[in-house]
């Protein structure tokens, strides 16, 4: 009788290893899941910063130049139609594209004759 107690102690034993073994199995999995998922987040995301990082250009976009300025977008359509602003028609784009030393020279040429 002692005997059998001690072979069902060791089957109950040895179920509940089977059963723990099993979770660990199933968290094991889960982990890498969320292992790859991290992986892939992180390369989408150092995508994403190399994108966002601009090379230094001659090239400034008409946002770029506002800014440097500090003045409208309008403000500068009327400089390049009546002023003689320095652009760039680029082809394939619709927009235009200024030449940050061109730019720079005519606001220091203007900037003495008050424009």
């Amino acid at each position: 009788m002692k005997q059998i107690n001690e072979v069902n102690n060791i089957q109950k034993l040895l179920r509940r290893q089977k059963a723990y073994m099993k979770g660990i199995l199933v968290m094991q999995e889960k982990l890498f899941d969320v292992q790859s998922q991290i992986s892939e987040l992180m390369v989408k995301e150092a995508k994403k910063e190399k994108k966002k990082e601009r090379k230094p250009s001659d090239m400034l976009s008409s946002k770029d130049v506002c800014s440097m300025f500090e003045f409208s977008h309008s403000t500068l359509y009327r400089m390049r139609m009546y002023d003689g602003f320095p652009y760039v028609k680029v082809e394939g784009r619709r927009s235009v594209m200024f030449n940050k030393k061109d730019v720079i020279e005519f606001m220091a040429k203007h900037k003495k004759q008050g424009l």
